[in-house]
């Protein structure tokens, strides 16, 4: 059993670094294509927008099969990891709370918070802002632009 969930683990590890290449390699091949010379051919013509959200969506999209298996791999992994270990080790008894320590709901309902913020904050275009803003500071910075 021991054996198995160590090769699950490594096979989650494997596929965790193929999602990270995928993803890597699909910004690399959007930034090459927004400095391509057909797209800065001559003055006055209009830059092609390779930032927008239908190409980063087509681009995410090809990738989507990958992180939809890793998900399902990295929830069956935890998911075996809880039942095996309940067989395996005995229940750890948990301290008592300390006077005027955190309520046990407040670090998850800080988390569900920062998730659904940062998403809300993608969905109306922040992300979009970002990623602009990060592009036009490395290109002054490095001196590309």
């Amino acid at each position: 059993m021991e054996k198995a969930l160590r090769a699950a683990r490594v096979a989650l590890a494997i596929l965790t670094a193929a999602v990270c290449l995928a993803l890597i390699w699909q910004a690399v091949d959007i930034y090459r294509i927004g400095n391509s010379p057909s797209n800065f051919s001559a003055p006055g013509v209009r830059i092609q927008p390779v930032y927008s959200r239908p190409i980063v969506t087509e681009r995410l999209g090809a990738v989507a099969p990958l992180l939809y298996g890793y998900a399902g791999a990295a929830v069956s992994v935890m998911l075996w990891q809880a039942i095996a270990g309940k067989k395996a080790r005995p229940a750890i008894q948990k301290p008592a709370p300390q006077p005027g320590s955190a309520p046990r709901w407040l670090r998850p309902a800080l988390y569900a918070a920062a998730g659904a913020l940062i998403l809300l904050g993608a969905l109306n275009g922040g992300a979009r802002d970002v990623l602009v803003k990060a592009i036009n500071i490395c290109t002054e910075c490095i001196g590309l632009g």
